[in-house]
């Protein structure tokens, strides 16, 4: 018998691998796997960051994240650019190219993940997972 924290972890872990499985079947053929989107999506929601601030932020190492940008970087949808604060960390910027790629992924994934739950039960389960988080992390 499961407890109800044991549920809940199995249920995040099972819904995880599902977005795993959906993004990667709706950007097959973009050479952006899910990691390097969600670089992109940090750096649209929250504008130029460095690699330690990005790794911080996505609770990763900082050499998972570099490994991530230098292959946007590869792909022209990053650059570094000078940070003014450190000599030693860029900041690390979407190009224009970078910004629209992840604007029409996440076109394409509005458009594939419409699901028939209303829009206070989807906050409900945001503020509890929140609350699962910040109490384990505790």
């Amino acid at each position: 018998m499961h407890t109800p924290i044991e549920a809940l972890i199995n249920e995040v872990r099972l819904l995880y691998q599902s977005l795993v499985q959906i993004g990667d079947e709706l950007h097959a053929g973009s050479n952006i796997s899910m990691g390097m989107r969600a670089v992109l999506e940090y750096l649209e929601r929250n504008g130029d960051a460095t690699v330690p601030h990005i790794a911080r932020s996505r609770r990763v190492t900082r050499q998972r994240i570099q490994a991530l940008v230098n292959a946007l970087a590869q792909q022209r949808l990053v650059e570094a650019v000078t940070n003014p604060a450190s000599k030693r960390s860029p900041l690390i910027t979407l190009t224009r190219v970078g910004a629209t790629t992840i604007l029409e992924m996440r076109k394409r994934e509005a458009r594939a993940m419409h699901i028939e739950i209303s829009e206070n039960k989807l906050r409900d389960a945001t503020q509890t997972l929140a609350s699962v988080r910040t109490a384990l992390e505790e």
